[in-house]
C-alpha cells in the first residue's frame, strides 16, 4: 500500500510519540529513527498528529496543477466550512475557491445526502448482520482490514460522497459547456486528511478514482483568506443541512436516523467498541459510524482550525441557514441513480482475496503467544516495539530477536 506522508529522517529524534500512538502498530524505532511497515499502516496521519519535530510530511497535488486541464471543478470536503471565521457567508468560500483558478464548486454535502438515502435502503434491506459498519472514513475500512477481518462482511458497501461529488460535478460541467470532454475536466478535492488523499490514489473497491487530484486544505488555506477578502457573493451551490452534519462526529447517524445506532470518534476510542463488537456485544444496533479523528472530519490533519471551534462553526452554519432555500436538481434523481447503481461498490471483495489461511493464523497466533510469555509484559518500548506483544510478533516474524528485549537483558546481568 501507498502512503501519502513520509519521513524526513533528519528531523526525527526517535522519540516513540508517533510509536506509541499508532493504532496499528505500524511503527518501529530502529537505531534511533522511525520506520514504517507500509502493510500495517492504515495512512491516518496519527503520526503526523503526533509528532513534535514535524518529521512527517504529507504528499498532496498542488494548485499548480489546474494548469493540467482545460476545465477545473473544486470539490471542498464538507468539513472547509468550518475553518473559517464564524458568519463566513458559504458564497464567500465558493468565491474563493474561483479566485484560486477553480471554473466550478461543486458542494459535497449533496452527494453526503444522496449517500445517506442509499445507507438508509441497505441497511433496511439487510437486517441479517448487524450492526452494519460506515464506510465513509477509509482509515477505518484499512484499520477493518488489517486488524479486524472477521468484521468485513459488516462494512456498508456505498460509496463514498467525495466520488458522488465528482461523479455528479462532471455531469453538471458537462450540462454547462456541451463542448467538454471527460479528459478535459481536472476533478480538485479539497481533503481534511491523508485517509482521503491515498482513497483517490489508491481507492479500495474500483480501479480508479473520479477525483483527479487532491489538495491538502492546509496547502491552500492562507490563500482562501486573501480571496476571501476579494470577492462577490455568487453562489455556484449551496450546502445541504443533511450532508453538512457528515463533517462532525454523530453526523451520519443523525442524517440517516436509525433507531440504534452508535457514533464514535477517535482511533483509540474507535478499536475499543470494534473489539467489543468482535466478541458480539453490540448485536443489537443497526448502524456504526466511526470515523478516525477525534470529533470526526473536522478534526483531520490536513484541517486548520482548532477541531472544537470548527465544529462550533458547522452547528452555527446548520441553525442558520434555512433549507427551504437551498436546492440541488440531482437530489430528486435519487431514485433513478440508485436503480443505475450509481452507489454501489465492492468494498472489501479484494480483501476477502487476501484473507490468510485460518489455521496457519491460529498457529501463529500461538507461536507468539509463547514468545510473549517470556516476555516482562512492561511494554517499555526501550526495544523499539510499541508493546511486548508487539516485540513477540516480530520476533515471529524473524525481524527482532528475544535479545532485543532491554528489561531481560538487564536481569540478565
Amino acid at each position: 500500500m501507498k502512503r501519502t506522508f513520509y519521513l524526513e529522517k533528519d528531523k526525527c529524534k526517535g522519540c516513540t510519540n508517533c510509536m506509541r500512538k499508532c493504532p496499528t502498530e505500524a511503527i518501529r524505532i530502529v537505531n534511533g529513527k522511525a520506520v514504517i511497515d507500509d502493510d500495517k499502516c492504515i495512512n491516518c496521519g496519527e503520526c503526523i498528529r503526533v509528532c513534535p519535530y514535524n518529521a512527517y510530511t504529507s504528499i498532496t497535488d498542488k494548485i499548480e496543477d489546474l494548469q493540467n486541464y482545460k476545465y477545473n471543478i473544486a470539490i471542498p470536503s464538507t468539513t472547509v466550512y468550518g475553518q473559517f471565521a464564524l458568519g463566513t457567508e458559504i458564497c464567500k468560500i465558493h468565491n474563493a475557491l474561483i479566485g484560486l483558478g477553480f471554473d466550478y464548486v461543486y458542494d459535497e454535502s449533496w452527494a453526503a445526502e444522496l449517500v445517506t438515502r442509499a445507507i438508509r435502503v441497505k441497511v433496511n434491506a439487510d437486517k441479517n448482520i448487524k450492526p452494519k459498519i460506515s464506510s465513509n472514513c477509509p482509515a477505518m475500512v484499512r484499520l477493518i482490514k488489517i486488524k479486524y477481518p472477521g468484521l468485513l462482511d459488516n462494512i456498508i458497501e456505498v460509496e463514498a460522497p467525495m466520488e458522488i461529488a465528482a461523479r455528479l460535478a462532471i455531469d453538471k460541467a458537462r450540462s454547462i459547456d456541451k463542448n467538454l470532454k471527460k479528459e478535459d475536466i481536472g476533478v480538485f478535492y479539497i481533503s481534511p486528511c491523508p485517509a482521503k488523499t491515498l482513497s483517490v490514489k489508491e481507492p479500495i473497491g474500483k480501479d480508479k478514482s473520479y477525483i483527479n487530484k487532491v489538495i491538502s486544505l492546509k496547502e491552500i488555506y492562507g490563500d482562501m483568506v486573501r480571496e476571501l477578502k476579494m470577492h462577490d457573493n455568487m453562489c455556484y451551490s449551496n450546502p445541504s443541512l443533511t450532508g453538512l452534519k457528515w463533517s462532525i462526529s454523530g453526523g451520519q447517524t443523525d442524517a440517516c436516523d436509525f433507531e440504534n445506532s452508535i457514533a464514535v470518534s477517535g482511533l483509540e476510542n474507535v478499536i475499543d467498541v470494534l473489539e467489543e463488537l468482535e466478541l458480539g456485544k453490540l448485536d443489537h444496533i443497526d448502524y456504526l459510524e466511526i470515523l478516525s479523528c477525534n470529533g470526526g472530519c473536522v478534526g483531520g490533519t490536513y484541517n486548520f482550525e482548532n477541531p472544537f471551534v470548527a465544529n462550533s462553526n458547522i452547528k452555527h452554519i446548520l441553525k442558520t441557514l434555512k433549507e427551504d432555500k437551498l436546492k440541488n436538481e440531482f437530489t430528486e434523481k435519487f431514485e433513478e441513480l440508485n436503480k443505475d447503481g450509481y452507489f454501489d461498490i465492492e468494498i472489501y471483495k479484494e480483501i476477502e482475496e487476501k484473507k490468510p489461511n485460518i489455521k496457519e493464523a491460529i498457529e501463529k497466533m500461538d507461536r507468539i503467544e509463547v514468545v510473549y510469555e517470556k516476555l516482562p509484559k512492561l511494554d517499555c518500548g526501550s526495544c523499539g516495539a510499541p508493546t511486548c506483544k508487539a516485540l513477540a510478533e516480530d520476533i515471529e516474524d524473524g525481524k527482532k530477536t528475544i535479545d532485543d528485549c532491554v528489561i531481560l537483558k538487564l536481569e540478565e546481568k
